[in-house]
């Protein structure tokens, strides 16, 4: 059988589906898809939410900073949902979660929910910040850790650069920059997670197969 993706629903079904919501995680798996992305960060008392803002108003019934609030002072999602937890979206069936980090410091609260869930064979974390990525794997070399680059960081990436990084690091760029160099990005496809775009089909002319392709619906 030819070798095919992982597909992840990138914050859920987000195309269909309130981001970041237990709906948008159920409709990702409900689709056939084999996980979701995901974004982290710690409440004021150390509970690992699932959020991409810092600020809660795009998202949520209400405001403010969540890192400056604690759990039990978190608003209701616009769908009406209690703002997930990690520790909830973690028994969802899925067989691949990519747990972004977003708050420095936050890899501490994030490791440890997933360790308490023994999820470790399930989840893979990245960062922008990676730092926070090589703390986390510094703390657990079983964990699945990978760098993402925006556009412009990834377009100005070499050969040499990549090849430098510590080869259990995932990798993962956008796909609009793998589009423009894919030779550079082909000796890596079985540790790629390529993300930026609406549907797995706008990587099918890639001349290799990705691990993992991140999108906002099917």
């Amino acid at each position: 059988m030819p070798k095919q993706s992982l597909i992840l629903g990138h914050r859920g079904l987000s195309a269909k589906h309130l981001e970041n919501s237990m709906e948008a995680f159920r409709a990702a798996l409900a689709a056939g898809m084999d996980g979701f992305e995901l974004d982290v960060q710690p409440t004021r008392d150390g509970v690992c939410a699932v959020l991409h803002d810092e600020d809660l108003a795009r998202t949520a019934n209400g405001s403010g900073i969540l890192r400056k609030l604690k759990a039990a002072e978190l608003p209701l999602l616009k769908n009406g949902e209690p703002l997930p937890r990690l520790a909830d979206v973690l028994e969802l069936p899925a067989k691949l979660i990519n747990v972004e980090l977003k708050s420095e410091p936050g890899w501490q609260q994030a490791l440890a929910t997933v360790e308490a869930a023994e999820a470790l064979d399930r989840v893979l974390f990245s960062s922008f910040e990676h730092s926070e990525v090589l703390q986390l794997w510094a703390a657990c070399e079983t964990a699945r850790c990978g760098f993402l680059w925006e556009l412009d960081e990834a377009m100005e990436l070499s050969a040499e650069e990549l090849a430098d990084l510590p080869e259990p690091l995932w990798l993962h760029p956008p796909l609009k920059a793998v589009k423009v160099t894919p030779r550079l990005w082909l000796p890596y496809a079985d540790r790629l997670a390529i993300w930026g775009m609406k549907t797995p089909a706008e990587a099918k002319d890639l001349p290799f197969v990705p691990a993992v392709l991140i999108a906002d619906g099917l």
